[in-house]
């Protein structure tokens, strides 16, 4: 796979940006989204034939960094090798000099920056009131969403200033064919629910080989370049990383409640993990799911934590556990545990991406999981006229049949819901007596060839 794929699937976003560049006004834009979404790499296309100071901060002290960006300024303007004494003094040269040409300023990991030099912030608000006449395009990009959207609240010096903003989401399911053509839908799911949709993983992906063949390529072979990938990830953007991969490997070996984490990693009392699992929700890596249809979600005890990223559940179930075998190059077990395992694993994928479908489908303005005490229901939804859809969703090489009906019908009555539509999502298809029952009932199948379509023959 080639660079290009990504900008696959991108064409809204770049036309977005490519206005913002071209405008005849001043323009201050905050782009964020994850690691490895993209981010840098759409803002290097859209900006390649324009006057672009383009500046990546790192984590450095606080005179490395101005150092840094007094060079990069330097070059940028012809001025050679100057130093600023202060930050003011940097921003507002390139300010002065917008007033003769339009350029474009570009700021990469913007926290880097921000975090430890708080007065930019109130400085690039001062210079931005100052210069009210400029055509500078000010472009604010970061992958600490928390601190991304904190400079986008009400409360910040820079509200009010931005003239637009984004959020850089991974490439969605439905897109993928677009970026792995040959392979059919049941490959794809396989495939995203390793990876997921993050632009630089898929261009890593050798469509043109099996799944297997991919895992041991990017995750297990000697220089494998995701083998060490979550590990990154967690060093560059957390402290006490340990406590993390300990939270992390035990909600992919299925401890999903407060007290399991707890237990899992050796503490007693789970308030001391409850800031470790905040700053994993913010990074977006894992996330408080509660039951469908609840009236006052934040409010009820009955709530799980998951792994919300494809690359970090694959990673803690398979590679993390086993890491020394795999370092020293003895993973053929690891192998073969992952494709025994492998269907079991998908399945949470498909599941995901099932209910996904159905809220577009059926157009529910809520839809998710739900479980009470014993009782569990893949999918539970409400459309905006308040009909209720029950959704029972297998992944397995076996059509459903009547015992998968009655099974979904029983745990409805159980927990005493009234139903209005089932609905039954199959990898492999339905047994033809299926058609004899009387219920709404609506059957969906996730075929090879065409992903999820309705199964044609059966009333409705």
């Amino acid at each position: 796979m080639g660079g290009d794929i990504i900008f696959i699937n991108r064409f809204e976003e770049k036309k977005l940006l490519d206005e913002i560049l071209t405008s005849s006004k001043k323009e201050v834009f905050i782009l964020y989204g994850r690691r490895r979404v993209g981010k840098s790499a759409l803002l290097k296309e859209v900006s390649k034939n324009k006057k672009t100071l383009f500046y990546t901060a790192r984590k450095i002290s606080k005179t490395e960094q101005l150092n840094s960006f007094s060079k990069s300024v330097g070059n940028f303007l012809n001025m050679g090798n100057i130093r600023f004494e202060n930050w003011e003094d940097a921003f507002r040269t390139l300010f002065n000099y917008s007033k003769r040409e339009n350029i474009v300023i570009i700021l990469d990991e913007f926290q880097y920056l921000a975090e430890k030099n708080e007065e930019i912030i109130s400085i690039l608000q001062i210079l931005l009131d100052e210069f009210d006449d400029s055509k500078i395009k000010l472009i604010l990009c970061g992958s600490s969403i928390s601190f991304m959207e904190g400079i986008l609240a009400y409360k910040n010096p820079l509200y009010g200033r931005k003239t637009g903003s984004l959020k850089l989401n991974p490439i969605s399911f439905e897109n993928l064919k677009l970026f792995i053509p040959e392979y059919n839908y049941h490959q794809l799911i396989e495939t995203y629910s390793i990876i997921g949709g993050i632009p630089y993983y898929l261009t890593l992906w050798n469509g043109k080989t099996d799944l297997f063949s991919n895992i041991e390529n990017l995750f297990l072979k000697l220089g494998a370049p995701l083998k060490e990938e979550p590990y990154f990830i967690l060093y560059q953007e957390l402290r006490e990383p340990a406590i993390y991969q300990s939270i992390l490997e035990a909600l992919a070996s299925g401890r999903n409640k407060i007290n399991e984490i707890t237990s899992f990693i050796g503490e007693n009392d789970s308030r001391k993990i409850q800031p470790y699992l905040k700053s994993l929700i913010n990074l977006k890596l894992i996330k408080r799911i509660t039951p469908a249809l609840l009236k006052n979600p934040h409010r009820t005890k009955n709530f799980l934590y998951v792994i919300d990223d494809q690359l970090f559940r694959f990673w803690y179930r398979y590679i993390f556990p086993y890491k020394e075998s795999v370092d020293l190059n003895e993973y053929g077990n690891v192998l073969d545990l992952i494709e025994n395992d492998f269907s079991q694993y998908v399945s949470f994928e498909f599941e995901k991406q099932s209910v996904n479908y159905l809220k577009r489908r059926f157009n529910l303005i809520e839809a998710g999981n739900f479980w009470k005490k014993d009782v569990e229901i893949d999918m539970l939804g409400k459309d905006k006229e308040g009909k209720i859809y029950a959704a029972e969703i297998k992944w397995r090489n076996k059509k459903m049949n009547m015992k998968d009906f009655y099974n979904l019908k029983n745990k409805v009555e159980k927990i005493e819901l009234n139903v209005d539509y089932f609905i039954l999502v199959s990898k492999s298809g339905f047994e033809e007596n299926l058609s004899e029952i009387d219920d709404n009932i609506y059957f969906i199948e996730f075929s090879k060839e065409k992903g999820w379509q309705d199964w044609h023959g059966v009333k409705r």
